[in-house]
């Protein structure tokens, strides 16, 4: 109903004191916007999209009035409580520059800055407080040689590590020489990080370039695989019960020579990335590895691995140990002795006439795959496999590879090229009592 001129004089009367504070609200409100949209853009500026960006003054005075101690984590690893800054020093000092996931695992180094701890072998620090003590241990290890070769990431990238899990996230564009190339299973690039190798995607790496550190040793050919099994001390009242045996005064003899002539032992993943062609061992590399996992190796040989700081593998029979891992063997993997599989169930007889009888040879398909599995999932991420007694033929290749993995050994003899089935591969057989010279001659 159309309402009287004299109404609607009345009406705009009673509006107008209403609409001028209505109108002053929302000038304020849109001023307020511009100031925090232009603080946010100020922020944003200041963080290192680029290696030219410096921290805003506040995050500055925050960082130098914090004194508090945090040198606990000096030395140890320490894990990532939640997602953090992470910063870099540049010419401007330290900066903003990602954040640190939270779980990630660190050591850290001697350094304390304003709060920030550096974290070790690695450009990076990261507030104290975002810290807490690790009950971890393991020590990280790099034998790879880098390529002469450099990639240039992305304005924002991440780095993962070896499962593909992130680690840490850089807003800035960086260098990072090549340890590990891409190949079509695996679209990252392997780079070193705190002595281990971290990962970077190809999707965020702008260019690969020339560059970096030419290699300045020989390069490995060929790599001796070492076989043990079973150890004892006579000092204890042990004796050899036949070639399998080894004495602890003699592995200790053994290591010693690996450690004083240039030798070099290496992880199962530095072995499978250089049988892939993927990454570069030193020449005089060997692989120790000691099959079943015997109550002897903790006893004996494990002391003996630390002792000279030589890696070795142990392949479980992984059937055999309680449902949940005895901390004999977390502890010897925290030691640098990792863990592979030797199989769940399979470690037994049943292919009459067939090698030793290894039932992996006339197992059913899925059965022996399901066990693989079973075993790898055991030893937390395995990906190595050792054939109960060595027994492999076309049936047993083809469950272990279905099953995951991407090395697999028999007992056969002889040294290790890049041109041998990743999945038939032979070892070198140390028979306890041959002696040092003997031993010398095996690893070349």
């Amino acid at each position: 109903m159309p309402t009287s001129p004299k109404r609607t004089k009345k009406r705009r009367k009673l509006r107008f004191p209403v609409v001028i504070p209505g109108i002053c609200i929302l000038a304020a409100v849109i001023v307020l916007l511009i100031v925090l949209i232009r603080g946010c853009t100020a922020k944003k500026d200041s963080s290192p999209m680029s290696p030219d960006a410096s921290a805003s003054p506040a995050a500055v005075e925050n960082l130098e009035n914090d004194d508090k101690d945090y040198s606990s984590f000096f030395g140890h690893k320490a894990v990532v409580t939640e997602t953090c800054n992470l910063y870099v020093e540049t010419d401007d000092g330290l900066v903003p520059s990602g954040t640190f996931e939270g779980g990630a695992i660190l050591d850290i180094a001697d350094d304390q800055q304003m709060g920030l701890v550096a974290v070790a072998d690695s450009p990076f620090y990261i507030h104290g407080d975002s810290l807490a003590a690790s009950d971890r241990w393991y020590r990280n290890e790099t034998h790879l040689i880098p390529y002469a070769a450099e990639i240039v990431t992305a304005d924002a990238y991440h780095l993962q590590d070896e499962r593909g899990n992130r680690i840490a996230e850089l807003d800035r564009s960086d260098r990072w020489q090549v340890y590990v190339k891409p190949s079509q299973d695996d679209s990252r690039y392997g780079v070193k990080l705190q002595n281990a190798i971290y990962y970077i995607d190809a999707s965020e790496v702008v260019s690969e370039e020339a560059g970096g550190t030419e290699p300045s040793v020989s390069l490995a050919q060929e790599v001796p695989v070492l076989m043990y099994h079973f150890f004892y001390s006579e000092a204890e009242g042990g004796s050899r019960i036949d070639g399998n045996y080894v004495e602890v005064n003699e592995l200790d003899e053994q290591l010693q020579y690996i450690s004083e002539n240039g030798f070099t032992a290496c992880t199962m993943r530095e072995l499978q990335y250089w049988m892939e062609q993927r990454a570069q061992l030193p020449s005089h590399t060997i692989a120790i590895t000691i099959d079943d996992a015997d109550p002897s190796v903790h006893q004996y040989a494990m002391p003996v691995f630390m002792k000279y700081g030589i890696h070795a593998t142990n392949f479980v029979i992984c059937g055999w140990q309680p449902a949940e891992m005895p901390y004999e063997l977390w502890e010897m993997r925290e030691n640098g002795m990792e863990l592979q599989s030797h199989g769940f169930l399979t470690h037994t007889g049943g292919c009459s006439g067939m090698g030793h009888g290894g039932i992996l040879m006339c197992m059913n398909h899925e059965e022996g795959v399901e066990d693989t599995k079973r075993s790898f999932d055991y030893v937390d991420g395995g990906f190595v496999y050792c054939y109960p007694f060595g027994d492999i033929n076309e049936n047993a290749e083809s469950i272990v590879r279905d099953g995951g993995a991407k090395l697999a050994f028999t007992t056969e003899g002889g040294r290790i090229t890049q041109a041998m089935d990743p999945l038939a591969l032979p070892r070198v057989r140390v028979t306890g009592g041959n002696g040092l010279k003997a031993f010398a001659a095996s690893i070349g």
